[in-house]
Formats: structure tokens, C-alpha cells, sequence
């Protein structure tokens, strides 16, 4: 009777254990079937996103005699080098006794600039029959692979939480090239793009007056042309003295940075019907001047300090001064004045005016930071009434002043005339003495006196003066 129960006892627990096993292996399906799910839907939402980091923007005809230069922006996050695409021109309305048939021609890029996004097709104009006057839609596809860069660098931008980027950054090489089409809503006239406004090119500034060292801008104001590739700008003359040539329509620029003097110029050719233009423009460089030389090379400890930096035809919106020493902490100022707190160590400070945020060569001031010397009392008083004398007293710091005069002998009365002159960092104090009467009628007299100052510097006198009965 114990076998029986025994037996039976095992026989539950294979089937628990049976059932066990069926359970992992249905959950362990459930799993694999969540993360092929998963992957799936992540597939599908980075296809979408990467997708639409690229875009067919717009597309422009530029006609020349005997071609037509179709040009067709692209925007977004691909790599130049694998692009493929062509554009189709489809008639629109044609009488079907002409047996117009869709037209198809390759998309290049324009230049070699991974950076420029746009591709152009040459299509002859011989390809139409221009006397029909048939117009054509045009649309364009395009293949491109993602540039993973750009990609992480949009994607960082939508969302904040990297580890949503790294998942669809993973998934980028399953979604492999993204396909475009695009129908442009502008229509293609094959006898039309004829221009008929004049050519010509002017300039913002005919002279520049610059300082040397200092980049410099001249505007072109380009009339005639609509699009950009239809216009060839060079420098003719002074083209050492040009740094950047931005060709654009209407206003080009050039750039450059003032070295020596010189003329410069510009020849433009309108490329559709090669009508030439030129303008010129005269550099006139000159050495920086500052408009208030700064002349104060000492500063005291506990003294604030202001410096200057301002420079002649140069626009305090343009300048900003940079501080360094031994004596501050470093750092730039905007505008043409540096104004720095209380100095609270000995040591030097160094000033360089910028513009633009460069540095202008010269342009430098420095200053030693030193403690502030004892009071000075002038050595010859000026003599007033026989027995009277004035002294010259300073003061060194904006924040000092005499604190006590001391008579130590020889002395009657003393009193301070007017108030003290400040110039710059100095006070000037004018003291008045009284020669006190000699004992037993001798014909001089010894005064002894002391100055002591706000920062408890202290300056003796001692001195024989002629007594005047």
C-alpha cells in the first residue's frame, strides 16, 4: 500500500515539473516574440526618423542660350558622396501629334563642398521644341545614405534622453538608404528664363580706412542676376589684399584684413550671356591711435582703477579690452573701458584692446601695482609774513587722506588752507605753520612735526628756520 502512494507521489511531481517546462519554454516564446515586436517597431520608427532628416527642398531653372541648368536643393543629415538622383519633365497638355514623351536627366553635385547641398542636371535646350511652347512639370528622386554625425547631431536635438539616440543610431544600418520623390509645384518653360534687367555691380564702401591688423567688409550690390550660379566673381586687381570672396545674389562680400594700402578690382560676368562688369574699391590702412593715450603707469593697493582703451574711428561696440597681471584676475571687457574694484595686491596688470575679438597690435598699456607710499611733505615751504610757512602735503590713494597733523616743537599754531587737491591717485593738502618765538631771543628756530595717513603711514619733519622779531 506505501509502493502505491509513493509511486503516485512521483508521478504529481514529473507532472508539476512536465508542466513547469512547457511554461518556460511558452514564456520564453512570449519573450522572443516581444523583442522581435520591439525591434520591429523600433525598425520602423527610426526608418521615419532618419527618413525625415532629409528633404527635397525646392528646385530652380536657369537658362543660358543653349542649356538649361535645373538646380535642386536637399536638405538634412546624408552624405554627399552617396548621393544618386535624377529629375523628370513631364509635358503638360502637349497635342499628341508632337509624341512628347517624359524627359530624364542625372543629378550631380554642384562643387565638391560636402558642405553645399545642391545638385544641378544640364538638360540641352535642343531636346524641346521650343517652338510648341509646351510647358513641363518637373519632379525629382533621389537615393542617399545617412551620415551618422548629422544624424546623432539632429537627433540629439529632438530627444533629450541619449539612450533613445543610441537605439535609433543601432538601427540606422537596417534602414540603409533613404529613397525621396518630389513633384515641384513650379513649372519648367523651355523658350522662357530670358533676363532682361541690365548687369552691374556696385560696392557699399568705394574707400576703406582701416586700421592695420583689422579685417575689413565691402558689400557688392549685384543687379541683373537672380541666381548666384549665374554669376562669376573675381578679384582683377589687389587680389593678395583679399582674404574671402562670399558670392552671392543680390549683395556678395568681401572680406580681408588691413595689411598694406592698395585698389582692388572686381570683374563680374553674368555666365547666361557673358556680359561683363568690373567695379573697384581703394584700401587705405593706417596704424591704430589711441584717443586718449593713457599715461598712468603706477596703482595703488586699495585703489580702484579705470583704464581707457578707446581708439580712434573704432566703435566701442567693436572693442573690448582683456585684462591680465599678476596683480587681478584675467579676463575680457566689452566696450572701451575696464573698470576694476579695489586692488588688493602688489603686482602688475596688463591691458590689450581687441576688436572684434582680435588682438591690435601695439595697442597694450601696463601697470604696477604697488602699496601706497608714506605722505610726502615738501622740503621748501613758501614763507608768508616772516614767521609763517606753507607746507605741501600728499597723500597717496583715492581712498586715503591725512589723518592727524602732530606738532613735536617749535611750533605756535597750525591750520589746513582749503581743501586738498586731488589729482589722479594723489591728494594735496596745503598746511600752515607758525614759527613759535624763540627762547632767549636766539635768531632761529627748530620746528619738528609729524604727518600720519589713513593707511598709518607716517612722515616726520625737522627743520631750522630764520625767526623774524
Amino acid at each position: 500500500m506505501a509502493k502505491k502512494k509513493f509511486q503516485a507521489r512521483v508521478e504529481v511531481y514529473f507532472i508539476i515539473y512536465i508542466a513547469t517546462i512547457v511554461s518556460f519554454f511558452a514564456i520564453e516564446g512570449e519573450v522572443k516574440h516581444f523583442k522581435d515586436s520591439q525591434k520591429k517597431i523600433l525598425l520602423e520608427v527610426s526608418k521615419d526618423k532618419i527618413q525625415n532628416l532629409v528633404m527635397i527642398r525646392n528646385a530652380t531653372d536657369l537658362h543660358s542660350k543653349d542649356t538649361i541648368n535645373l538646380k535642386v536643393q536637399l536638405d538634412g543629415a546624408f552624405d554627399k558622396s552617396t548621393f544618386s538622383g535624377t529629375v523628370h519633365l513631364n509635358p503638360i497638355d502637349a497635342p499628341e501629334e508632337l509624341g512628347l514623351k517624359e524627359l530624364t536627366y542625372p543629378l550631380s553635385p554642384k562643387n565638391d563642398d560636402p558642405e553645399n547641398k545642391t545638385f544641378m542636371a544640364v538638360i540641352p535646350k535642343s531636346d524641346f521644341n521650343l517652338k510648341a511652347e509646351v510647358l513641363y512639370r518637373m519632379s525629382a528622386d533621389i537615393s542617399v545614405m545617412p551620415d551618422e554625425k548629422l544624424v546623432e547631431l539632429e537627433l540629439s536635438k529632438s530627444y533629450s534622453d541619449k539612450t533613445i539616440v543610441h537605439k535609433i543610431m543601432d538601427a540606422m544600418t537596417d534602414v540603409g538608404k533613404i529613397s525621396l520623390d518630389k513633384e515641384f509645384q513650379n513649372i519648367l518653360d523651355p523658350a522662357g528664363g530670358a533676363i532682361q534687367a541690365p548687369f552691374n555691380i556696385t560696392v557699399d564702401r568705394p574707400k576703406v580706412s582701416i586700421v592695420e591688423g583689422l579685417p575689413w567688409e565691402v558689400r557688392v550690390i549685384i543687379g541683373g542676376i537672380v541666381d548666384a550660379d549665374d554669376l562669376e566673381l573675381i578679384a582683377t586687381r589687389g587680389a593678395n589684399l583679399v582674404g574671402k570672396l562670399d558670392v552671392e545674389t543680390p549683395v556678395s562680400v568681401v572680406t580681408g584684413r588691413g595689411r598694406k594700402d592698395g585698389r582692388v578690382t572686381l570683374r563680374g560676368t553674368r555666365l547666361s550671356d557673358e556680359e561683363v562688369t568690373e567695379v573697384e574699391f581703394q584700401l587705405q590702412v593706417r596704424p591704430p591711435l589711441w584717443l586718449k593715450e593713457p599715461t598712468v603707469s603706477e596703482a595703488y593697493v586699495g585703489d580702484p582703477y579705470i583704464f581707457e582703451g578707446a581708439l580712434r574711428d573704432i566703435p566701442s561696440s567693436e572693442t573690448s579690452i582683456r585684462v591680465g597681471g599678476t596683480a587681478v584676475r584675467g579676463g575680457i571687457m566689452p566696450g572701451t573701458i575696464a573698470q576694476l574694484p579695489d586692488l588688493t595686491e602688489e603686482g602688475n596688470i596688463t591691458f590689450q584692446v581687441l576688436v572684434d575679438g582680435r588682438d591690435v597690435k601695439g595697442m597694450t598699456h601696463r601697470v604696477s601695482v604697488v602699496k601706497p607710499p608714506k605722505p610726502k611733505i615738501s622740503v621748501n615751504p613758501v614763507g608768508r609774513y616772516g614767521n609763517y610757512l606753507t607746507f605741501e602735503i600728499t597723500t597717496y590713494g583715492k581712498n586715503n587722506s591725512v589723518k592727524r597733523f602732530r606738532k613735536k616743537g617749535g611750533i605756535g599754531s597750525t591750520k589746513q588752507l582749503g581743501e586738498a587737491q586731488v589729482i589722479g591717485s594723489r591728494k594735496i593738502y596745503r598746511w600752515e605753520v607758525e614759527l613759535e618765538e624763540p627762547f632767549d631771543n636766539v635768531e632761529s628756530q627748530e620746528i619738528k612735526f609729524s604727518v600720519s595717513d589713513q593707511n598709518k603711514g607716517n612722515t616726520s619733519y625737522r627743520k631750522i628756520f630764520i625767526y623774524n622779531y
